[in-house]
């Protein structure tokens, strides 16, 4: 979006011309109707609650001396920002039908890979969604099923899309980076190959921990 765009969907959502979730759109591209934005303000809500107690004024002085400021309006543009990518993500992934439609599978069959660990699957609601990373026009993207088993259970979805569609400075196909997803998707398969993938999400896991 060109600066002068930007500016003009500033000037009518300042004024009072543009409704909360309609410059939402505007800027990110991100359409959201009104029980997604409430979800987004329970979560808000939840982590004001959770916060630590107040410092006394001696302690706050000192954090301010050291120059660790808080700042609210950035934590609550974090979180919101984190909420919007969740749920681009809920409603880009398949469900379980979806999914064996895409595979030309049985539900069944994907409920049975989803327990071996060979696809990627995470809770919503009452049901599991597969994130479409890991799907191609036609299949599923190939050698996946030897990455997912060394993926964390308890890893946030967010966390688990970025390590498969980040660029990866290990991972060098025509001198770019590329993600494990492409780099899966392009290799031949050799144990070689699965091992580079395989080394970033240790690696990354190590990182978290």
């Amino acid at each position: 979006m060109s600066d002068a765009a930007t500016r003009s969907t500033r000037d009518r959502f300042l004024h009072g011309e543009l409704p909360f979730e309609d410059a939402l759109k505007e800027v990110t591209g991100t359409d959201l109707d009104r029980s997604h934005l409430w979800h987004i303000l329970e979560g808000l809500a939840s982590e004001r609650r959770a916060t630590a107690p107040v410092l006394s004024a001696h302690d706050a002085q000192i954090l301010d001396d050291a120059g660790f400021v808080a700042d609210p309006v950035a934590a609550a543009a974090a979180r919101v920002d984190r909420d919007i990518r969740m749920q681009n993500l809920v409603h880009e992934s398949f469900s379980i039908p979806d999914a064996a439609e895409r595979l030309g599978l049985t539900p069944a069959r994907i409920r049975q890979l989803l327990g071996e660990r060979k696809l990627w699957a995470f809770a919503s609601g009452r049901h599991r969604l597969l994130p479409p990373a890991q799907f191609t026009s036609t299949g599923q993207v190939p050698h996946l099923d030897r990455i997912v088993p060394l993926l964390e259970v308890d890893m946030h979805p967010l966390s688990v899309q970025a390590l498969l569609t980040t660029p990866q400075q290990s991972l060098i196909v025509e001198g770019e980076p590329v993600s494990i997803v492409a780099w899966l998707t392009g290799c031949a398969g050799t144990d070689d190959d699965i091992n580079q993938a395989a080394d970033v999400i240790t690696a990354a896991q190590w990182e978290s921990a």
